[in-house]
């Protein structure tokens, strides 16, 4: 191999290195994972509202199973659904524009029950009951538990069915 060729090899080398290492600093591209931490308990009453999920579920979950680190975490009503009280997660744009995003909400069962159905399945498994649908916004993974109180729990632009799951399961451990 001549000399030029060499360095031309080298260089290019190593602005590949750079821009890899670069894009896995950013913290963006990470693969989603399994949530890890402890959900506080979740004390269900009359009053949903009271309810603040942006604090027991913990923020490293959300970030495990987006593969995205959070940029925000307000509180969230379901699309002015009164009686609901949620957590919205925003995980900002990647580099092609498309938004991350998620979001938890505790509802009455009624909003379970009243959902408008569209490319809705069954999943076993998690509480007494849950289906994912089609949401206005994204895949949604809706859960009843002992008939007292649904929550809903979804990811989008990007659909991710398994995050749902994972966070729904440790969701249902922590209510009481």
């Amino acid at each position: 191999m001549t000399a030029n060729r060499m360095h031309t090899f080298i260089l290019v080398t190593l602005f590949t290195l750079i821009a890899a290492l670069s894009l896995a600093a950013c913290g963006q591209t990470a693969l989603p994972s399994e949530p890890k931490a402890t959900v506080a308990p979740i004390t269900i009453s009359d009053d949903l509202t009271k309810s603040d999920l942006c604090q027991a579920i913990p923020k490293e979950d959300i970030e495990a199973v987006m593969g995205r680190k959070l940029v925000s975490t307000p509180r969230f009503e379901y699309y002015d659904t009164p009686g609901t009280s949620g957590c919205w997660y925003d995980a900002g744009k990647d580099a092609s524009g498309e938004a991350h995003f998620g979001y938890v909400v505790l509802t009455p069962v009624d909003v379970y029950n009243s959902q408008p159905l569209y490319e809705n399945v069954n999943v076993s498994g998690i509480g007494d009951e849950a289906y994912f649908n089609n949401g206005a916004a994204a895949r949604e993974l809706w859960v009843k538990i002992d008939n007292k109180v649904a929550f809903v729990v979804a990811f989008g632009d990007v659909p991710n069915e398994a995050g749902a799951k994972a966070i729904a399961r440790i969701l249902v451990a922590a209510i009481k």
